[in-house]
């Protein structure tokens, strides 16, 4: 094909890819499965299995461009299998116990025993008796195959569900490490024994291999400590130091690939044997995983989608033998973990949860059933066959584990508060995503709880999952991390002497586990920080509008406009739900921090003699408590827009307390797309309350006195 036509096509190719896989990750991040998850089966959707169907296929991935796709895709494995070596801390594996040992060798051989077992059934059936397709070659490749487990998948999904701190996932991250740096020792050894072409060439390949080891850790890696030597005094990574590495692990993929044990060999003990724990590994894989994870390997997915062709299991018997390929793997990697966790001691659920993240095999599986096609050891059939047995043990685990190990059993970060703990005063729950909001936060939440020896008042920040964590480890605590949202609000918190508990964890879904956390500590108030939404006008959208409807509490949307003290309040009032929750909360601004409080309660000016609102008799249940009367200053306006006088009002005050109303231009909608006035047009900071509930909090201990009466105020 002409260089001309050429580029274009891989342009329109890498361009399809990469918007594909995208959208399919993202869309397997909804469901709860692991974004590569969906980058794999965007790349069996671009091949003959359902885009082939189609005649443009043709023209968008024509045979001739094929190969070129390929090389990129093979150049994309190669840094890939870099990056998981150089993530391969020796840590991981060191002074894990009796258990990881146990639980690691039983979850390499059972699998690949029966892998090799299975080949017994299907070598008559499924493979071809040819040089390439011996079957000692057939049988080795099986039982490697079956032995993998996806080193960074699992580690993703541990980071996710919060539990790479807990014995499950020291084990399982422990058991991974050790099947991965195994498998690709005996993947190379299964691609030499299939590439020597007699006993002669097998024991040079392996002479050679022996050679290239002993090179690799005696005279490469302690060069490779001079090059951290030279990064820590630079402080820095240069471009010089980057171009070095890179050329290393051409020469050491290059290396093996020529001795006859597969270049992707050489990547990763490229990457093994780089000095662990530092900030030079850290700023080395943060400058190459981005580049690697999102533009070659879905490149990588592509290329094993179009080689992938689902189409040639076109009867029952073959999809049975697909069948018993993945009952077997499960059985050997689920079935020999548990089984050995079992023995160690582990309970059964834990045991269980064990061997289902030991099922898991992802991508990795992919880059092994590649470079056995590439060798000939499988047939196209097979190839599809193990595809789609990697595509069911991923998207097992995730849904399997939750049923297995449910995250209240073994997330300490996800305990609700103890029963003793519900009893006690008014509890603020303060979710933190930007740090600046942190203090603001803590301050408005401590005039509301008030001095009270029994309140609480919890600071919740919640992680999104990190891209690279898919592809890497995310357990080296030797490196601290930058400094987290909840940092200045817990500085504030000691300067200030405020007691606060902190929750951080790893979420999903923001705003649901905002609502269940809620619920498990019983708070009274959920207090968040305004946030400038991108694509809409609007604060009360999308994830803030989940939270305002899902959550047991009564919710309030902190908008900071400069705010220093609530010396003066204005608590806009037409006589709803909402608005006399921010009666209350006005109620205890005055209280427990002096704030002087202006109701504004705005009539129609054209009502004329209708029936007199009992508006100010409400306001008097809620600052005439005999308890502690504070004083309260209760203004009629008319009006005809009650958005506008209120804007008028605001210059004078240091916060306005306004609950969410259709009068007021506050409403809350997942998809809103008008601006709110009233947020938008104030110069003064605001708080935008919603009510739980008609009877917005229960009853209340503290000093504010009873918080029911609100429920029992009439609305105008």
């Amino acid at each position: 094909m002409p260089l001309e036509q050429l580029i274009p096509i891989l342009l329109v190719q890498i361009g399809l890819v990469l918007g594909l896989s995208r959208l399919m990750g993202m869309l397997f991040a909804r469901l709860q499965q692991p974004q590569v998850m969906g980058e794999m089966i965007a790349g069996i959707m671009l091949g003959p299995s359902l885009f082939g169907l189609f005649a443009i296929s043709q023209k968008v991935f024509p045979a001739e461009s094929v190969p070129y796709l390929g090389m990129l895709s093979q150049i994309g494995v190669i840094f890939f299998l870099f990056l998981i070596g150089l993530e391969l801390d020796p840590k991981l594996i060191r002074n894990r116990g009796h258990a990881a040992i146990v639980i690691s060798h039983a979850s390499i051989v059972t699998p690949f025993l029966l892998g090799a077992g299975l080949t017994l059934y299907l070598y008559t059936r499924l493979f071809n008796d040819t040089p390439a397709m011996r079957f000692s070659s057939v049988a080795l490749f099986m039982g490697a195959a079956m032995s993998i487990t996806a080193f960074p998948v699992l580690a993703r999904i541990l980071t996710e569900r919060n539990l790479h701190k807990t014995k499950i996932g020291a084990i399982s991250i422990t058991c991974a490490a050790v099947d991965d740096a195994t498998a690709w020792c005996m993947l190379a050894f299964v691609v030499g024994v299939a590439r020597a072409k007699g006993p002669h060439s097998a024991l040079l390949t392996a002479a050679l291999s022996a050679a290239y080891v002993l090179t690799m850790f005696f005279v490469v890696r302690p060069f490779l400590r001079r090059l951290q030597v030279v990064h820590d005094r630079q402080g820095r990574l240069s471009q010089n130091v980057v171009a070095i590495i890179l050329l290393l692990v051409l020469a050491s993929a290059w290396t093996t690939e020529r001795i006859g044990i597969h270049a992707l060999f050489g990547a990763f003990l490229m990457g093994a044997i780089m000095p662990k724990g530092s900030r030079f590994i850290r700023s080395l894989s943060e400058k190459l995983e981005d580049y690697t994870v999102v533009f070659l390997l879905p490149i990588f997915f592509a290329y094993t989608g179009l080689k992938t062709q689902i189409g040639l299991l076109n009867n029952a018997e073959l999809w049975l033998d697909t069948g018993l390929i993945i009952l077997v793997a499960c059985i050997g990697k689920f079935g020999g973990s548990a089984l050995a966790a079992r023995a160690c001691g582990l309970g059964w659920r834990e045991s269980s949860a064990i061997g289902i993240l030991m099922n898991t095999r992802g991508l990795m599986e992919l880059v092994i059933l590649n470079v056995g096609r590439e060798l000939g050891v499988i047939t196209p059939a097979v190839f599809a066959m193990m595809v789609i047995m990697a595509l069911v043990t991923t998207a097992l685990t995730t849904p399997v584990l939750h049923w297995v190990a449910p995250r209240r059993l073994f997330d300490p970060e996800r305990a609700p508060a103890k029963p003793e703990d519900r009893a006690k005063g008014f509890s603020v729950l303060i979710p933190v995503g930007d740090p600046r909001s942190g203090g603001p936060l803590l301050r408005l939440a401590d005039m509301i709880a008030g001095p009270a020896p029994d309140r609480r008042i919890y600071a919740l920040n919640l992680r999104r999952p990190v891209d690279r964590d898919a592809y890497r480890a995310g357990l080296d605590d030797q490196i601290s991390e930058p400094e987290p949202p909840l940092q200045p609000l817990l500085a504030h918190a000691d300067q200030y002497h405020i007691p606060v508990e902190a929750i951080s964890f790893v979420s999903r879904d923001i705003a649901a586990d905002v609502a269940r956390v809620s619920a498990d500590r019983k708070v009274d108030l959920v207090l968040m920080g305004f946030h400038k939404p991108v694509f809409t006008r609007t604060i009360l959208g999308g994830a803030v509008h989940r939270v305002l409807t899902a959550t047991p509490a009564d919710v309030s949307i902190f908008v900071d406009r400069g705010f220093h003290g609530a010396q003066r309040v204005l608590v806009p009032y037409l006589g709803g739900r909402h608005d006399r929750l921010a009666l209350q909360i006005a109620s205890r601004l005055a209280r427990h921090a002096g704030a002087r409080v202006t109701v504004l309660h705005v009539v129609p000016a054209s009502r004329g003699r209708g029936k007199p609102l009992d508006a100010q008799s409400a306001v008097s249940r809620v600052f005439e408590d005999p308890t502690q009367p504070v004083p309260v200053e209760f203004k009629v306006v008319e009006h005809d827009s009650p958005v506008d006088a209120v804007l008028t009002e605001a210059t004078r005050y240091d916060l306005i307390v306004v609950g969410v109303s259709e009068e007021w231009g506050l409403e809350s909608h997942l998809f809103g797309l008008r601006p709110e006035r009233i947020a938008e047009g104030s110069a003064t900071s605001l708080l935008i309350v919603r009510a739980h509930s008609a009877a917005s909090v229960p009853p209340s201990t503290d000093s504010a006195g009873p918080r029911d009466k609100l429920a029992e105020a009439p609305a105008s």
